[in-house]
């Protein structure tokens, strides 16, 4: 480890499983994620409701617009400012968001230029806090545990994703987007709490550079330029966004309809992913691989095999494909972040993730549309088998590189 952190006094910090700081953080991050879910399940309903169907995909989709615009600007700003204070006024801005919408329900019911202020809001305040909330890790625990902290967030969100999608369903069922909008607002008022109260930083922020915002900007692509080991992990992350994502996305839709499966399969293949990647969470909790980010590397050509297999395997072969899929990325996903949390400098982490967050907002539509461009031309099984394939030998060179 690099930076100020390298030298801050660590023998005060109790082992992670009985770090009460790290705990609240952990538990609040869960009730918010939680109540993130509950809402764009209202949220989706009420849009299908008020708008016609490329009206709710607009509804839906607004917001990453904001993001992909911000992103850099968030991730420059998360290296100059106190991540834990940009964290709690931003969660501040979403309650004021919530409670103002909930109050324009409640006089004149939902409507869509509604809804696309509270989507697009949500978007722009993401861009903000999520990179915020990248480098609040290496400032709160070892180096040694940033990839069980990793793990352990994984699995708390991955968990809160199975309560947040029903509770979001009952809420919006008994008491329509208000509840949902007040629900989620009371979520983010738990993180805001725990983190004004209890969830403090160990380790000092580095100093700002003091430079503009422009030229921060241009020192973080200077440092991946510089940096073998930081542009391999970002390159890596990026084919991960950009190649699993449309092959579940659209491949696997696709492959459901086309083979008269029913939407119900689709959701059943959707819960064995997550099952099985809660499963690998906890896996990353016991396994200390020497290299993680290698070992995770190594096992995302596992979930490359799961995406091919999704275009030719039969039904009974899906489930395990998406076994694998999950699996590897509740597992590879720990290893990576906490390999990515060690390996970048502290100064550049917000700019960094950023970075990586781009492919995700701004790059995702465009490869969705591609993918979904390529079934057009070839067929499912050919689609997959391309990206799977792409996918694998990306990261077999990315392990290379990390080879030491």
């Amino acid at each position: 480890m690099t930076g100020p952190a390298a030298v801050a006094d660590t023998t005060d910090i109790p082992p992670l499983g009985r770090d009460r700081r790290v705990h609240a953080w952990i538990l609040s991050g869960a009730v918010s994620e939680a109540g993130d879910v509950a809402w764009y399940v209202g949220l989706a309903w009420s849009a299908a409701q008020v708008a016609s169907p490329a009206g709710a995909g607009l509804v839906m989709g607004i917001g990453a617009l904001p993001r992909a615009l911000i992103l850099l600007f968030g991730g420059a700003l998360a290296d100059r400012l106190d991540a834990r204070r940009t964290m709690i006024a931003a969660n501040l801005g979403r309650i004021v968001v919530l409670i103002a919408g909930a109050l324009v329900v409640a006089a004149a019911g939902v409507s869509m230029a509604l809804l696309l202020t509270v989507a697009i809001l949500f978007g722009a305040v993401d861009a903000l806090y999520n990179p915020a909330s990248g480098t609040l890790p290496r400032r709160m625990v070892r180096s040694d545990d940033l990839v069980r902290l990793a793990a352990t967030r994984q699995l708390a969100n991955r968990l809160a994703v199975f309560v947040g999608a029903p509770l979001g369903g009952l809420l919006v069922a008994q008491g329509g987007l208000v509840a949902v909008m007040v629900a989620d607002a009371i979520s983010f008022g738990v993180i805001a709490l725990a983190l004004a109260f209890v969830v403090r930083p160990r380790f000092p922020r580095p100093a700002p550079s003091g430079h503009s915002i422009r030229r921060d900007l241009s020192a973080g692509f200077g440092y991946l330029r510089r940096d073998r080991i930081a542009r391999t992990l970002v390159i890596a992350f990026f084919g991960l966004n950009l190649c699993v994502g449309p092959v579940l996305a659209v491949g696997l839709v696709q492959r459901v309809h086309l083979d008269g499966w029913g939407s119900a399969a689709l959701g059943w293949f959707q819960a064995c992913s997550g099952i099985s990647a809660a499963v690998g969470a906890v896996v990353a909790l016991r396994w200390k691989p020497r290299l993680p980010a290698r070992a995770g590397l190594l096992l995302l050509i596992v979930q490359a095999a799961g995406c091919v297999m999704i275009g030719l395997v039969p039904r009974a072969g899906v489930f395990v494909a998406m076994a694998m899929i999950g699996f590897t990325a509740g597992l590879a996903s720990a290893f990576l972040s906490g390999a990515f949390q060690q390996t970048i400098e502290p100064a550049f982490l917000g700019r960094t993730s950023s970075i990586v967050s781009l492919s995700d907002e701004g790059l995702m539509p465009i490869a969705m549309t591609g993918f979904g461009a390529l079934i057009s031309l070839t067929d499912v099984a050919v689609a997959c088998a391309l990206l799977g394939t792409a996918f694998a030998v990306l990261m077999v060179w990315s392990a290379s590189r990390l080879r030491g």
